[in-house]
């Protein structure tokens, strides 16, 4: 099921999708198809090239921003791994466009809203090169910024969000921890991760962060007709979210 949740992963992509109509268009025989499929791709190009449109279904899917009170105080932070991964070649961790969760998580530790923070985060790619883990960079890190190594505990072998929420409840019943829990990830992440942690039966609160498009979506003008090349970038992740979203709904039921 891992293997295959990764193959309909790559598979969700829209520039694929328009090179794939584009490719069939050249390659049939019948002139009255190529029209039709040619008619299609321009219009899939224009739609999944809009910066205005995603930017704002975007902004309609993400979790809105949940501030917290000076008195709100929990007891573990999980932070979602995601933000960062390991160069083969010098095999040394380097953060990605996703480092704002782990930027949230120190400033929530650091001002006194959570107490320890619980890293859940392994090796994402099915066939790994090596066995470092996601979660022992960001431990370390963490460290390095001063975070006591006993206030972390750190989950290194979960490979998706579900095995996250899995083995994170492990971690928590062990802990004897069964409320006073704050979720940190993505904000387009959060509505799919709340779920699956919710059918493990953790009670949490959700605290959204790496908001990749304003909270307010974005307002339509001259620029909105331009195509944007990180349109297709964007499209791809929010359609990975949604069709996870719909799985975890068909799981759960």
């Amino acid at each position: 099921m891992y293997i295959l949740s990764k193959i309909v992963g790559d598979l969700i992509d829209p520039l694929l999708w328009v090179v794939f109509i584009f490719a069939w268009a050249l390659l049939t025989s019948s002139s009255i198809r190529r029209k039709k499929l040619l008619t299609t791709g321009f219009i899939m190009l224009l739609v999944f090239s809009n910066g205005w449109l995603i930017k704002n279904l975007t902004a309609a899917w993400q979790w809105k921003p949940i501030p917290l009170a000076t008195e709100n105080k929990y007891k573990v932070g999980v932070l979602l791994g995601g933000m960062s991964g390991y160069d083969k070649r010098d095999l040394k961790g380097y953060f990605n466009h996703a480092s704002d969760r782990f930027i949230q998580t120190l400033r929530l530790y650091k001002t006194g809203h959570i107490e320890k923070i619980l890293i859940t985060g392994g090796q994402a790619n099915p066939f790994p090169e090596h066995d470092l883990r996601e979660s022992d960079f960001l431990t370390q890190t963490f460290v390095e910024m001063g975070v006591p190594r006993e206030h972390i505990i750190n989950e290194r072998n979960a490979r998706n969000t579900i095995e996250n929420a899995t083995l994170t409840r492990r971690h928590l019943d062990s802990m004897g921890v069964r409320d006073s829990i704050l979720l940190i990830t993505s904000a387009a992440h959060m509505p799919r991760s709340a779920r699956i942690f919710a059918l493990q039966g953790i009670p949490l609160r959700a605290y959204p962060c790496d908001y990749n498009v304003k909270p307010s979506g974005s307002r339509f003008g001259w620029s909105s007709l331009k195509p944007s090349n990180d349109a297709f970038v964007q499209w791809k992740s929010l359609l990975h979210e949604i069709t996870g979203f719909a799985f975890v709904l068909l799981k759960g039921r």
